[in-house]
């Protein structure tokens, strides 16, 4: 596995670490061969990713700065599986790599995840079912980590909760298809009917295909069906965890499936209410970074409250030979990731901690 954009990770400049976290996106594993991506422009290597995923593990399971915990961004499975009935197997298989990593693992869900299950059986499975006694775990390298609203989670179908790995830190995971088309089980399902008029009524009249952008233009692109939006009780969620972090002097990270900065991503790739999620991410000053998968090319982008967007390369195109991880190193000024394969290293300043207070 290349890697040409290397850290220096000797103790020395290891010296002060407080944590280290890994990351990695868009696996897509299906036991099939290889076929394109939806514009016949990219190879998908679906057998291999899952390789690809336990070489990821081994590393973090062998690396000296050993890994606090690790965030799965989306898209562990391809919709490809449910095409083939194969959903299920291909979850367990993704699962037993999973279970390898010597730490916890966070995940978000994505659009493949939806294409091959419900909300609902997403909720109960050995993936993301995470109730209260299974969310507070002691780490050798990270402080106690706690779910904040665990005891809702399992229960409602809800994929958007925050912890806190250690003093000082707070992580924040989204749901970017609180509104969706997908993963309700059925075209006469209330949330589906309401996510359907949505889209469409920010889409070309006439135009069928819901998952083409044909004849919209710049962000308006953004409106396809695998695409989503964070609802409202989630953003105001979302303003009371970070009023929460401001006020306590946290650094936040917050991360999802899907890019929410345009410099970052491709166009199409883009929240559906974008806007929304970072007006209410702007009022605050304490995120340092907003981490997400989708848009398998990756990318980079600073916007202009300082939040750094970082979209991660998807595993599923990675070559045979390379792959598409990351490890942050976490410091009390900085974080610096040490990039694998397709993933660019890079460090990453904090800005200096200023509380706010917002409102929506």
């Amino acid at each position: 596995m290349s890697n040409d954009h290397h850290l220096n990770t000797s103790t020395s400049s290891l010296q002060g670490r407080l944590f280290s976290f890994g990351a990695v996106t868009d696996v897509q594993y299906a036991d099939c061969d290889n076929g394109q991506n939806f514009h016949k422009t990219k190879w998908r290597y679906y057998r291999n990713s899952i390789n690809l995923l336990s070489e990821a593990i081994l590393f973090w399971n062998k690396r000296d700065q050993r890994v606090s915990f690790v965030l799965q961004l989306g898209d562990i499975v391809d919709g490809v599986n449910r095409r083939t009935k194969a959903s299920q197997s291909a979850l367990n298989e993704t699962v037993a790599v999973l279970d390898k990593l010597s730490a916890p693992c966070y995940h978000t869900v994505g659009n493949h995840d939806l294409y091959n299950f419900t909300r609902t059986e997403l909720a109960h499975s050995k993936l993301f079912s995470l109730t209260p006694d299974k969310v507070l775990q002691q780490d050798t390298n990270c402080s106690q980590i706690e779910m904040n609203g665990a005891d809702q989670w399992w229960e409602t179908n809800r994929f958007y909760y925050s912890f806190e790995p250690a003093p000082g830190f707070k992580f924040i995971a989204l749901d970017c298809y609180d509104i969706s088309m997908l993963g309700h089980g059925g075209h006469h399902n209330a949330d589906f009917i309401k996510a359907e008029k949505f889209l469409k009524s920010n889409r070309p009249l006439g135009e069928d295909d819901l998952n083409s952008p044909e004849g919209m233009y710049g962000l308006e692109r953004r409106f396809v069906k695998y695409n989503g939006a964070v609802g409202k009780k989630q953003l105001q969620w979302l303003q009371h965890e970070l009023r929460g972090a401001a006020e306590n002097g946290q650094r936040v990270v917050v991360f999802g499936h899907i890019p929410l900065f345009a410099g970052s991503a491709d166009h199409q790739a883009i929240c559906w209410n974008y806007a929304d999620v970072l007006g209410v991410m702007h009022q605050f000053d304490c995120i340092v970074m907003y981490l997400c998968g989708h848009d398998h090319p990756g990318g980079f982008s600073t916007d202009s409250h300082g939040i750094h967007h970082y979209t991660f390369p998807g595993v599923i195109e990675s070559l045979p030979g390379s792959n598409a991880f990351g490890t942050f190193d976490v410091y009390s000024d900085r974080m610096e990731l040490e990039g694998m394969g397709d993933v660019p290293s890079k460090v990453v300043h904090f800005k200096k901690k200023v509380k706010s207070q917002g409102h929506i």
